[in-house]
């Protein structure tokens, strides 16, 4: 074999080693792109909060936004009952069931810190509040920032509200279902998580 042809075959086999890895490199960035890809998508879903039936997302107002004195005068609340915005900053509302209603401007300082609270018409009739009840104590056995109040029957357009951090959830009828898929969707998740997530 003579010096010419050693050589061309020695270029070809130099050529086709940088092609191998060339292609070999291609693969590799392919399947680095997947991977991170792939683990965005899975941060990014257990971020996302699990959708609950029926429930609305509401614009953020704002954290941080304290008033001096619960009465003091502030920008509207974009949701009824409101799910962020401007509050008393001196302190939270009770957790538990409240037999009376409290200002939105407290107990939207409770939504802040990642509480649940559940509204329910002056008005509802009395077995409906006793199934509201026993599900709120069973929800408090699991994680106790929730509250469970009445509502002036002319401040609440459904039946029973409940209400997290830039969530909304309005039902006609008692649902223990959807109720407790709210409160593990998002208990713990206020702005200033104070309150623990479940699991």
């Amino acid at each position: 074999m003579s010096r010419t042809t050693t050589r061309r075959n020695s270029g070809r086999q130099i050529k086709h080693k940088h092609a191998k890895r060339s292609s070999f490199a291609i693969v590799g960035l392919v399947v680095g792109a997947l991977l991170v890809l792939s683990v965005a998508g899975l941060l990014l879903a257990r971020q996302r909060t699990p959708s609950v039936p029926g429930e609305e997302r509401i614009a953020d107002q704002g954290s941080g936004l304290h008033i001096p004195d619960q009465t003091d005068s502030h920008p509207s609340y974009n949701s009824n009952p409101p799910t962020s915005g401007y509050h008393w900053g001196a302190g939270l509302a009770p957790w538990g069931i409240q037999p009376q209603p409290i200002a939105d401007e407290v107990t939207t300082h409770n939504l802040e810190h990642g509480g649940i609270v559940i509204h329910y018409r002056q008005d509802l009739d009395r077995v409906t509040v006793d199934q509201l009840t026993t599900l709120a104590q069973q929800l408090q056995q699991r994680n106790p920032c929730l509250i469970l109040l009445p509502r002036p029957a002319g401040k609440l357009d459904a039946p029973i509200a409940a209400t997290a951090w830039n969530y909304l959830l309005k039902l006609q009828a008692f649902d223990a279902i959807t109720i407790t898929k709210f409160f593990q969707a998002h208990v713990g998740h206020g702005a200033e998580p104070a309150c623990r997530p479940l699991g």
